[in-house]
């Protein structure tokens, strides 16, 4: 099964936007964007040494170089997430299982083709009201 591509909309903590093609892979735990596809200056917590993870590829790893918190925007819905930031990544920005568990998030074949459904939106009094605690 080939891994879906989305059209997303990234927006930063200091309110810096760009867009983004992002695989939705449940195969990978982390997510992760390429340093390249952050909007220019946008700030993000860099690592005094790059973080190594495996990748499939056997003997292969991927640097990380830092991380960020993002707002995505994937179709209508808006989701929050901590993502990986890495130089050197195959596509621009890579949205995994621990993303896709947290808002709900699947990959659903439609008459042969694979659409990527979001369950929960940032947005929702659900997510967003708390009860007080006393």
């Amino acid at each position: 099964m080939t891994k879906p591509l989305v059209d997303v909309h990234l927006t930063t903590s200091d309110d810096r936007t760009s867009r983004a093609k992002a695989v939705v892979d449940s195969g990978s735990f982390y997510t992760i964007v390429r340093e390249s596809v952050l909007p220019h200056g946008a700030a993000f917590a860099r690592y005094r040494r790059p973080l190594s993870l495996g990748t499939a590829r056997r003997g292969s790893h991927l640097e990380m170089v830092g991380e960020t918190i993002l707002r995505i925007r994937i179709g209508r819905k808006q989701i929050r997430s901590a993502a990986y930031v890495a130089r050197e990544l195959s596509k621009e920005m890579l949205i995994g299982a621990e993303t896709m568990q947290a808002w709900d998030i699947s990959i659903v074949n439609r008459k042969g083709k694979m659409q990527v459904v979001v369950g929960r939106d940032m947005r929702d009094p659900e997510v967003t009201e708390i009860d007080s605690v006393m």
